[in-house]
């Protein structure tokens, strides 16, 4: 290197002697500048990596965490749909809605299920009607389940993957609470149908406000005594 080169190299480094002339020691404080820059860089590279590194790892395991609430999630649901006999009386379309025809379920003005279905819909009204009395409790009853069947604990969540798992429990509970529902006042709204093609079996009521109430107190009665249970709200 040739003393234009290291005057050069010192003016950049604003080290420029007096005298003009660079000595060893000079030279040496210098370089161990420039191999300081260098590595300044790639350790502010190799940070760079460990926290992108670290941020996909954390997303993997969420999103793998994620899959394994939903599945967990599907199948404590599809327990409790069992658990509430509606399993025997919905069918399930192949675009996976589920539907319930009462019209196969009443006949001159009676609910007339089949026995398997009967006692499957009876014990399962009266445990949804419990269940359902305290929802709070139901929810807390279902996240439980869906950590243990997808094998996580709560402290393995993080707090977004805790309020999204709530989020979900508190739809499903209330996705199958309206199922149940569904089902015991639509056998009300078939009964129904049936009295006002035949107003004779409700007796001599013409007031237009009477005969709904009516309707409506029998419809719930015939279900309750049917199903076993109070009819859910």
């Amino acid at each position: 290197m040739t003393d234009s080169d290291i005057r050069a190299l010192r003016r950049l480094a604003g080290a420029e002697t007096t005298s003009g002339r660079a000595t060893t020691d000079d030279l040496q404080g210098l370089l161990l500048q420039v191999v300081f820059a260098l590595l300044m860089v790639f350790m502010i590279a190799y940070f760079i990596f460990v926290e992108t590194a670290k941020k996909e790892r954390a997303e993997q395991v969420m999103e793998l965490n994620r899959q394994k609430l939903v599945l967990a999630l599907e199948k404590v649901t599809e327990a409790h749909r069992v658990k509430y006999g509606l399993n025997a009386l919905m069918t399930q379309g192949t675009d996976g809605r589920r539907t319930f025809d009462a019209d196969e379920h009443v006949k001159g003005g009676k609910i007339d299920l089949a026995p398997a279905a009967k006692a499957a819909f009876s014990s399962g009204s009266a445990a949804a009607f419990s269940d359902y009395s305290n929802v709070q409790s139901l929810s807390a009853e279902w996240k439980n389940g869906v950590l243990a069947e997808a094998k996580l604990a709560e402290e393995d969540l993080s707090s977004d993957e805790g309020r999204w798992l709530d989020d979900e429990v508190s739809r499903a509970v209330e996705s199958v609470r309206l199922d149940a529902r569904g089902v015991q006042r639509a056998l009300a709204a078939r009964l129904q149908r049936q009295w006002i093609e035949n107003p004779s079996a409700l007796g001599g009521i013409s007031d237009p406000g009477e005969l709904a109430d009516a309707l409506r107190a029998k419809s719930l009665k015939l279900v309750s005594e049917a199903t076993g249970a109070e009819v859910l709200p």
